[in-house]
């Protein structure tokens, strides 16, 4: 529940932060205070979809380090005191977005400029960036991340086509496509009654460098502005006619995973207790993270257990997606197998990767090492099964080191699965409805602001 809860609050505060947006304009502070230590995205990779989206359409790939995975994971699963300690620090919200600029057939025509640091807007606040720009892409705790680029350039034949054209007035002057790309870099393509740009690869290449944004939104009464602090600039990566090509990684390559710091949390999945480890990701893994996720590929970790004496090794759910720091995981599986497992009963656990590439055939790593550690008293019930959920134990920080007491199950109230207090009206929590009410308010203020633009520039056409 401790999990959901968090989500509902940062889309609530995600919310917020776009809402804000529209009045608080962004300055650029290189040296700020940070929860984290921030350094330049890694093991940047690039993938070509071969038209299995748009024409043009290219996968990035890009890891980050441990330390901002960790801190951002942390956000993610404790919320409340993550904030708090951003509050200490004299801020009311911090976030991290990317930002990936480009070049064509050099790595000299790069696009990045000052406005990519004030979300495209100069002090009067107007536009100056078009969706070629990409300057605030999505983010996650995870290690390695991607993103789809050069997907939509436009109808070449639609004067109206703002993408592709962009907008060029007395108040706004937007770039589209057509004002970045030089007319030897694509070629027309007809389709469907519309015509589009392609760009060649095996005639182009096409280079790519990342970084991370992060933005700092101070509690300062006297703060009239969020404080923008970029990141370096990652490697150089390409894709097309001059690029390198990776050779695919073969079974042997991947180490086994590093695993250690196991004990008990305070949540429980569906009755059953969950336990975390520690997942040390080092300069290697996160390259091949990179490396298979830029062949529409990946490698996922995997989780065993069984009672210490036995022979068979059970799969357990929890965090496969592989992240630096802290992964949980529940032992339903494991308690469902046994059927009962007495209190202190010695538990071995073991993880290994899974690795699956394009055109390849998957294969594991190694088994890490195996952990032992005292199980808590579990027992299937009839009624021991109920609805997925991480609920909070009762169990005190001093007693979570590996033996604390799993809470009895209760019978199932009427309250909300999510917050467990609201009266869930028409069967929706009511932070739900805070936030569809929020996003409607949101969208609302961004349409009056774009009429009341349009009807500007209508009022000055009609001047004129």
């Amino acid at each position: 529940m401790k999990k959901m809860l968090s989500l509902a609050v940062g889309l609530l505060t995600l919310t917020g932060t776009l809402t804000g947006a529209l009045s608080l304009p962004v300055m650029a502070e290189p040296q700020q205070k940070l929860p984290f230590d921030l350094s330049a995205p890694e093991n940047v990779t690039m993938a070509y979809l071969d038209g299995n989206d748009s024409y043009n359409t290219i996968e990035i790939h890009y890891t980050q380090n441990n330390s901002m995975s960790a801190w951002s994971k942390r956000k993610a699963d404790d919320y409340e005191t993550v904030m708090q300690e951003l509050r200490d620090m004299g801020y009311d919200d911090l976030w991290v977005t990317t930002q990936i600029d480009w070049s064509i057939d050099s790595q000299e025509d790069w696009h990045a400029n000052d406005y990519w640091l004030t979300e495209g807007y100069d002090n009067d606040y107007h536009q100056h960036l078009g969706d070629w720009a990409y300057i605030s892409q999505s983010y996650s705790h995870a290690t390695t991340m991607s993103e789809w680029v050069f997907r939509e350039m436009g109808n070449i034949d639609d004067p109206e086509d703002t993408t592709w054209y962009g907008v060029h007035n007395a108040d706004d002057n937007i770039d589209g496509w057509k004002d970045v790309l030089k007319e030897d870099q694509y070629e027309v393509i007809k389709k469907d009654g519309e015509s589009h740009a392609k760009i060649d690869l095996t005639q182009h290449t096409i280079y790519t460098r990342v970084r991370w944004l992060v933005t700092i939104r101070p509690i300062s009464e006297e703060a009239t502005a969020d404080i923008a602090v970029p990141s370096d600039w990652s490697e150089v990566a390409a894709v097309g006619k001059d690029a390198e090509k990776a050779e695919p990684l073969k079974s042997g390559d991947v180490a086994a995973p590093v695993i250690s710091d196991l004990q008990y949390t305070d949540k429980t999945f569906n009755t059953y207790p969950v336990i975390a480890f520690q997942l040390t990701v080092d300069e290697t893994l996160a390259k091949q993270l990179s490396q298979v996720s830029g062949t529409q590929g990946g490698i996922t970790l995997e989780v065993e257990a069984r009672v210490q004496g036995t022979n068979e090794w059970v799969g357990l759910q929890g965090d496969w997606i592989i992240t630096a720091g802290q992964m949980e995981i529940a032992l339903q599986n494991l308690a469902e197998h046994e059927q009962k497992v007495e209190k202190d009963t010695p538990i071995e656990l073991r993880a290994r990767y899974y690795c699956t590439q394009a055109e390849q055939e998957a294969f594991y790593s190694d088994y890490s090492e195996v952990l032992t550690f005292g199980s808590q008293e579990m027992e299937v019930k009839p009624d021991s099964t109920v609805e997925s959920s991480s609920q909070s134990s009762e169990t005190s920080p001093a007693e979570s080191s590996i033996t604390p007491t799993v809470p009895s199950t209760t019978e199932k109230q009427d309250k909300c699965s999510l917050c467990g207090f609201c009266p869930h009206p028409l069967g929706l929590c009511i932070f739900i409805w805070l936030l569809i009410l929020l996003v409607i308010v949101a969208v609302v203020i961004v349409i009056v602001v774009l009429v009341r633009k349009k009807n500007a520039h209508q009022d000055a056409d009609k001047k004129e």
